[in-house]
């Protein structure tokens, strides 16, 4: 059962693998979408106050994110566009604006309600989620995430790398989606935890200076590090409850995902494009190509959903939960490999650069890389 401690929501996991029983706890911490929800209500907040909310491990959450966004973020703008909201007064800088305050201002009666729904409903929300990660989770895993709930900036939930997670609750405006969320950023503390053993970083390096072929061999490798676990987060979460999904967001993801892998063709050559710029003689940096392919419409999450959708249907969860430790050219090279690969439109065959970039990292990156 979902338990209040402070403002933070502990959550026991037992997961039951194929023949033991393990456990993985998760802290799901609300203390600084509350706060901020707080604030927003509270038309004589001041700005020091404003600022402390700020330094809250939440929110500086959804400042790295901001920054990674290309747009300045730190604790004095964050807490400049809460008081702002609070007041009641219009902001129109980009660097306040992005933190959508006002519209989640709007929303505070409902997000408090879908705060109260996720303690009060443990069957529905914590143990469904359980059931699903446990079986895309290794046998014997010991795992501690923790998760932060928040209230503002962009994007539904993300996460960076580690066993840290974040769900925004003000983008995320119905339970259902709060599930699919929750899960889907939960999966992706699991691949935190296991990054040393695929040999994955967070973010790319600065790469300018190297030779030529690392570069492109390292940002290649960073490409198919995303492709492995967005796709596979993807099909963890279970995009088939978004059926009732009935909110404007919720009917939103549902469209996009349904368009986007119906014509998974597209995504297919985005990827080959993509690996292809990399090669180019002005290289396109991978910012440039994680920004157009992740993001917006995140076209590269079709394909990348296509072929672990493929794993996990021939070898079944613990297939796809085998990726968690290998390299992620390994998840490109094991669905070129399935049997139903390149035989029916859900089984799309891969640009021929992009499966010859897979096996040259298979072969290792060149020296110093």
């Amino acid at each position: 059962m979902l338990r209040r401690t402070s403002q933070a929501l502990t959550v026991l996991f037992l997961l039951a693998a194929t023949s033991s029983v393990f456990a993985t706890t998760v802290t799901i911490n609300i203390d600084s979408a509350k706060a901020v929800l707080d604030a927003l209500q509270n038309p004589h907040i001041t700005r020091e106050a404003c600022l402390k909310i700020a330094a809250m491990p939440g929110n500086q959450g959804i400042i790295r994110k901001t920054n990674e966004f290309k747009i300045l973020a730190n604790n004095e703008l964050f807490a400049e566009a809460l008081y702002d909201a609070a007041l009641g007064v219009t902001v129109t800088d980009l660097e306040k604006r992005i933190y959508f305050f006002d519209t989640v201002k709007q929303k505070v009666p409902e997000l408090r309600a879908l705060l109260h729904d996720i303690e009060a409903n443990p069957e529905n929300f914590q143990k469904q989620i359980e059931r699903r990660i446990a079986l895309f989770t290794p046998e014997g895993a010991d795992l501690h995430l923790q998760g932060y709930v928040i209230a503002g900036g962009d994007g539904g939930g993300y996460a960076f790398g580690s066993t840290d997670f974040y769900l925004n609750i003000g983008r995320t405006d119905e339970f259902v989606v709060m599930k699919t969320v929750t899960t889907h950023e939960l999966y992706h503390a699991v691949q935190g935890a296991f990054a040393k053993d695929r040999g994955t970083i967070d973010e790319l390096p600065p790469v300018d200076g190297l030779p030529h072929a690392q570069q492109v061999c390292m940002k290649t490798a960073q490409l198919f590090a995303n492709i492995y676990e967005e796709g596979s987060a993807v099909y963890v979460e279970d995009i088939s409850l978004l059926k009732q999904a009935h909110s404007e967001g919720g009917m939103r993801q549902k469209v996009d995902l349904t368009d986007g892998i119906q014509h998974a063709h597209t995504s297919v050559s985005l990827l080959e494009m993509s690996v292809l710029s990399f090669d180019a003689l002005d290289a396109m940096s991978y910012d440039d190509v994680y920004d157009v392919g992740f993001y917006g419409h995140a076209i590269l999450y079709n394909v990348a959903y296509v072929m672990a959708k493929a794993v996990a249907d021939q070898e079944g969860p613990q297939g796809l939960t085998a990726y968690l430790k290998r390299p992620p050219y390994y998840f490109i090279l094991g669905y070129t490999k399935l049997a139903a690969y390149g035989k029916d439109k859900d089984h799309p065959l891969l640009g021929p650069n992009t499966v010859a970039a897979a096996e040259r990292l298979a072969k290792g990156c060149p020296s110093g890389s």
